[in-house]
């Protein structure tokens, strides 16, 4: 076994916090030299206990810094097809209408729906932007997400034209949902819900619409 001798008096110690991954470095190197001899391994999980032995033993003070899991972002694996039958499945937009926004012909979606084909790598960053907006569609569990699909609410832009120019942002989606669930629930303090009248839809008039021309 290895054993360290150390002097009597020892400096002060010095501070040095440590993300996660520095954290567990420093486990498997400091549990094989200074507390359990070569070939020790301690649980992450108790980091607390292996930072107490630790810094009575080295001069060095270690500041377990845990990981902010709101900040984490785990990569999206998903193939172009998962991408695309989710899009399909959430926003559902015509064949036609994702050819305009991806630059291709009807075919070629088709083939990236089947798995035939592979987009070009631009062309695969606007599937993932589209993606996701029906991921936060669904979260915020929008029953009529193909209709705001189309929405001109953007300068005359909707989300389609936005994705079709690479620009469609995250806040762009939430922006709709947002505006969305505030009229549902002006629908819903109206009363218009509970009304026994045969509904309409002459109040879809073309400037309620957010950003529709007047």
């Amino acid at each position: 076994m290895y054993t360290a001798t150390f002097p009597s008096q020892r400096p002060m110690p010095f501070a040095a916090p440590i993300g996660a991954a520095a954290t567990a470095a420093f486990a498997l190197t400091g549990s094989a030299f200074v507390i359990g001899g070569t070939g020790s391994v301690f649980d992450l999980s108790r980091a607390e206990d292996w930072r107490r032995m630790l810094e009575a033993r080295v001069p060095f003070h270690v500041d377990v810094v845990a990981a902010d899991e709101s900040q984490e972002q785990r990569p999206d694996l998903r193939s172009a097809s998962d991408h695309l039958g989710n899009i399909r499945q959430v926003l559902n937009p015509a064949i036609a209408d994702l050819a305009a926004v991806f630059g291709v012909s009807r075919q070629a979606i088709y083939k990236w729906i089947s798995g035939d084909a592979t987009p070009e790598p631009e062309k695969f960053e606007r599937i993932i932007s589209l993606s996701h907006a029906a991921d936060a569609f669904r979260d915020a569990g929008m029953t009529r997400a193909s209709a705001i699909l189309k929405m001109k609410a953007f300068e005359g832009r909707s989300l389609l034209d936005l994705a079709a120019t690479g620009q469609l942002l995250p806040s762009h989606t939430q922006m709709l949902i947002a505006e969305a669930q505030a009229m549902d629930a002006a629908h819903d303090r109206s009363g218009l819900a509970k009304s026994k009248a045969k509904p309409s839809a002459g109040w879809r008039a073309e400037v309620s619409i957010p950003g529709a021309p007047e």
